[in-house]
């Protein structure tokens, strides 16, 4: 129950329905009751919760990839979350509980530089895997010393492993060494590129995915 502190039009002292009065440095005011939610857990509501968390700790464990592959994007918010907003939306499959992220959809980085129109990801050497690509510089800000960003995502485990600068883009190509624990796993493959200045980012490409030998 409210009280009306000085007749009809005065301030009020306490609840009507969902609105609370009140007096605060002699200040009547008056506001509504914050929304109360029944059940938590209702099952959107633990899907939402499962999705940030499966991107959350994806994006986790590449943070160094997320800040240089979304810093061009990020308008305002970290890099990490407008990579968070992305692969929200795109990077998650399955229906609650069995979420799981979708190698294919997820984005890596965003930018306008440009990236290579034919690329490959040889995993048939054990222990390593060679990415190769065709050099496009000269196309829009392209350039030869642009550096090859290179992610590897183990899909059976979670586990990535990554290289922001092993190799520029007149090279053409990368061999990187992978864990051995990976022989047999499921392996997708990433490339993106940055000029030399970090001023400009391509977009993420998704190579494929491969058995490790």
């Amino acid at each position: 129950m409210a009280k009306l502190s000085s007749g009809i039009l005065g301030g009020i002292s306490g609840t009507v329905g969902n609105v609370v009065g009140g007096r605060w440095r002699g200040i009547d005011y008056i506001r509504s009751k914050p929304a109360t939610v029944n059940n938590p857990n209702t099952v959107a509501q633990k899907t939402q919760r499962l999705k940030f968390k499966l991107v959350g700790q994806f994006l986790k464990s590449i943070r160094p990839f997320v800040n240089i592959g979304f810093k061009n994007s990020a308008n305002k918010r970290t890099a990490m979350n407008a990579a968070m907003s992305v692969n929200l939306k795109q990077a998650i499959t399955g229906d609650y509980p069995d979420l799981g992220i979708a190698p294919e959809q997820v984005e890596v980085a965003t930018g306008d530089l440009y990236g290579a129109d034919t690329f490959d990801m040889d995993l048939s050497t054990a222990g390593s895997v060679t990415i190769t690509w065709s050099n496009n510089a000269g196309i829009g800000r392209a350039a030869n010393t642009d550096a090859a960003m290179i992610l590897l995502y183990n899909t059976d485990t979670g586990a990535v492993t990554y290289n922001l600068h092993g190799a520029s883009r007149e090279d053409g190509t990368l061999e990187l060494t992978i864990p051995s624990g990976w022989s047999g796993a499921n392996i997708a493959g990433y490339l993106a590129f940055r000029s030399e200045t970090n001023r400009d980012v391509s977009n993420g490409i998704f190579i494929g995915e491969d058995t490790a030998a």
